[in-house]
């Protein structure tokens, strides 16, 4: 009995040890099991922050507008290449339009196109856009320029790896893109708002511009030939007083077009070369009761301007079609890709419905002569 005692306290001490030092019983741990693949997992990248992250599927490519600067970026499609349409901003009527004309390109070339941009007009977050496109390795870039001139590294970056930049409205300097589409001669552009404003006012009076930001490069062209053209003598009543800024803001355009006329209150008209302005200057005119007294004019789209001409807010516009200028963007960028022509003078392609077109030998294409848009004709368009 009293071995018998003594083995049971020993088992009653051993339990009482091993259940201490293991604490609860520890439940296994299933071994996971996957399928075999047949190669590695694809990944998508930020185009904000150019980090990876891996996926367990494919990204699904983005065909219209974006949402901004962080839209995640195929890195390929079976049906082409993938290229980037890059404005100077988004949430831009005229960019959104251009992004129409290059969607339908993309279909008619078999390409994915992807719409990106800076949430405001601002050249430092474009460049940090493009630079995340590069590392990307995407099929092309087709960019309107926020700064001539400092986009031309990043653009040097992208064609160094065989990635083609072609620029649209608004400049990259040479050496920085392959190619430049240009919506209208800019000297044309710069004397013929001069021409129409004067038109518009009974050639007398106190006229202002309100341009986009004072690096866009397409605007300070047109400025420059806008101040050549009022220096003929038969612009001898008309007094340019001021060149302001509303950076493609609409709220701040707005803020400066009232600017103008409470700084001026006998002012004439105002210049605004761009969408956003034209649009809150003939807003900023309707709202201070000054429609027939301050006439606005520039450079605009009909569908936003519309009431404004029937109003006589403004009465007269100008502008190209923005979706025939990222049409042609677009197919000029793929005519370049696909190797169709190398991007140099004398070069030409055929771009769809627009037919053919050839590089200039300062390395342009032209889209070709803006209309003027007035009660007469607006009906008639839609964008």
């Amino acid at each position: 009995m009293r071995n018998k005692s003594i083995t049971l306290v020993l088992m009653i001490l051993l339990v009482t040890v091993l259940t201490a030092c293991g604490g609860e019983t520890a439940t296994p741990t299933p071994v996971a099991t996957t399928a075999p693949t047949t190669g590695a997992e694809p990944t998508v990248t930020t185009a904000t922050t150019g980090e990876a992250t891996p996926t367990t599927g494919e990204a699904a490519p983005t065909t219209g507008a974006g949402t901004g600067s962080a839209t995640l970026v195929p890195t390929g499609t079976s049906g082409g290449k993938t290229y980037v349409l890059v404005p100077k901003n988004l949430g831009n009527p005229y960019f959104d339009t251009a992004n129409k004309g290059a969607q339908d390109a993309a279909k008619e070339l078999g390409v994915t196109v992807t719409y990106q941009g800076p949430s405001t007009a601002d050249a430092t977050q474009q460049i940090q856009l493009i630079n995340s496109l590069i590392a990307q390795n995407v099929g092309g870039l087709a960019i309107s320029a926020d700064d001539s001139d400092a986009l031309v590294t990043a653009g040097k970056a992208a064609m160094s790896a065989n990635i083609p930049v072609v620029s649209w409205d608004s400049a990259i300097s040479p050496g920085g893109r392959n190619v430049h589409i240009n919506q209208a001669n800019a000297e044309d552009i710069g004397r013929s708002e001069v021409q129409l404003i004067s038109k518009l006012i009974g050639g007398k009076g106190k006229i202002a511009i309100l341009s986009a930001t004072s690096t866009a490069p397409n605007q300070n062209e047109w400025i420059k030939w806008m101040n050549d053209e009022l220096k003929k003598p038969e612009y001898k009543d008309i007094n340019l007083v001021a060149t302001v800024y509303g950076d493609d803001q609409d709220e701040k355009s707005y803020t400066v077009a009232q600017g103008l006329m409470t700084s001026y209150p006998d002012l004439a008209g105002i210049i605004s070369p761009t969408t956003v302005g034209i649009a809150a200057s003939a807003r900023a005119v309707t709202d201070a009761g000054k429609i027939g007294k301050v006439i606005v004019t520039g450079l605009g789209t009909p569908n936003q301007m519309r009431s404004y001409v029937k109003s006589g807010a403004s009465p007269a516009f100008e502008l190209w079609n923005p979706s025939d200028l990222g049409y042609l963007a677009i197919y000029a960028l793929d005519a370049i890709a696909g190797g169709k022509i190398k991007g140099n003078p004398g070069d030409s392609f055929t771009a769809g419905k627009l037919g053919n077109y050839t590089i200039s030998q300062d390395g342009t294409v032209l889209l070709g002569k803006p209309t003027v848009f007035d009660k007469d004709n607006i009906d008639k368009f839609n964008f």
